[in-house]
């Protein structure tokens, strides 16, 4: 089968015995030239490639073949079928990408938030987190973005959520928390490239009041109260110890269990009970009268509680022996500012202030404390005036001291 030229560039070869149509069946080809080397590109058999239309398989090769050869003529675009088909290719594949994305786009806040968002939320949180996620989308979220897709969602209407919460007369607080749980839901529809924008609760402003906690107790409040509580409840005092002289959260203190104690080297081990599943560990050294306590205690197998309640379970909340010593005491009187009223938590407060006012450094204090953030620790800095006071003094008189050691005297 010897090759027929056809027009310049295009030729073909026909088939000894297959035909197609009244003549016989060609296989063509393409010859031309790329940067002087010769080129060849085969198009196949006439017969097993399927034509649409009015154009000819031969007018087909043709019209490829003069692209082709333009291209290489001019220095740009594909010069070969494998390079044309490439692009092509490529040029599908990204036409199925943004139909993906605009498919993807096109979903509405609510099916990203129940098919996506809180599957992961259930199998990443604690329960009471993702709940009062839930709580947050069902009455806040989803009456104003529940079924708008991600790219109609503005700053608009989170302004419009945050003003629906004030006139409920909703916290700033309350507002933030809302808004933090939007901003979790589109993250991870970012992530997941259901939308390629940053989420338009940037911009939304929420004044905040300073509502940290301010009371902590002096040597001698905390005594009396520690003796008020070992009348009442030796459990009650052991928990409030364990948080005066450690710094834990109470849920801390009510998860505590033997094998997180260590009286040998005298250190506690903490799970961050605010990480599902515990994933964030801390360890506290003891206070001599901690370490007396628990070795005065009947030491439990390895997962047994320290402090269970009375079926054997994890309290939930501290026993209102609690508020009944400090009303006893009277620790509360007179205060109506709750950021200075004394409760549970004020004693891990306490533990905080007593660190810094003894000059431990804000870094420390923040590790003991399991602080997310050296930022949260930093609301006791003032605490800290006179150390840092005394720091300078003893530096500026290092270099006095220097600087005579280095004075040569005169003759």
């Amino acid at each position: 089968m010897k090759w027929i030229r056809d027009i310049k560039g295009l030729e073909y070869r026909e088939h000894p015995e297959r035909k197609y149509g009244l003549r016989k069946d060609r296989y063509y080809r393409g010859r031309y030239k790329v940067d002087g080397k010769q080129t060849t590109v085969s198009f196949g058999w006439e017969s097993e490639k399927a034509v649409q239309g009015r154009e000819s398989f031969r007018d087909i090769c043709l019209k490829q073949i003069l692209e082709l050869k333009s291209n290489a003529r001019k220095g740009e675009g594909p010069v070969t079928l494998k390079e044309q088909r490439g692009i092509a290719e490529k040029q599908r594949e990204e036409k199925i990408r943004q139909e993906e994305i605009e498919k993807r786009q096109g979903l509405s806040f609510c099916d990203f938030f129940e098919k996506h968002y809180f599957p992961v939320a259930q199998s990443s949180k604690k329960s009471v987190s993702y709940q009062k996620e839930q709580e947050h989308f069902n009455i806040w979220l989803k009456p104003v973005v529940g079924d708008l897709p991600f790219k109609i969602i503005s700053q608009i209407h989170l302004e419009r959520i945050k003003r629906n919460m004030q006139k409920s007369k909703r916290s700033p607080r309350s507002i933030r928390y809302v808004l933090t749980t939007f901003r979790q839901v589109w993250n991870l529809a970012k992530r997941l490239k259901y939308t390629e924008a940053d989420s338009p609760s940037i911009g939304v402003k929420v004044d905040m009041p300073d509502n940290n906690r301010r009371r902590y107790l002096t040597g001698e409040e905390s005594e009396s109260l520690l003796v008020c509580l070992k009348q009442k409840s030796f459990q009650v005092y052991c928990l409030s110890l364990l948080s005066l002289d450690t710094g834990c959260r109470f849920s801390e203190a009510a998860q505590l269990r033997w094998g997180q104690i260590d009286t040998d080297n005298g250190v506690i081990t903490y799970i961050d009970t605010k990480k599902l599943g515990g994933t964030k560990i801390r360890t506290v050294p003891m206070t001599a009268r901690i370490r007396e306590l628990f070795e005065s205690m009947a030491r439990g197998q390895k997962n047994d509680l320290m402090f269970p309640d009375t079926k054997g379970n994890v309290h939930r909340e501290i026993s209102k022996t609690f508020s009944k010593c400090v009303n006893e005491l009277k620790l509360n009187d007179g205060v109506t500012d709750r950021r200075y009223r004394v409760v549970y938590h004020s004693l891990r407060h306490t533990y905080a202030s007593r660190l810094v006012m003894a000059g431990v450094g804000l870094y420390l204090v923040s590790k003991l404390m399991g602080h997310s953030s050296i930022a949260v620790t930093e609301r006791y800095a003032h605490l800290s005036q006179d150390s840092l006071a005394e720091a300078v003094s003893r530096m500026e008189q290092a270099e006095i001291s220097r600087k005579e050691k280095v004075l040569v005297p005169m003759p």
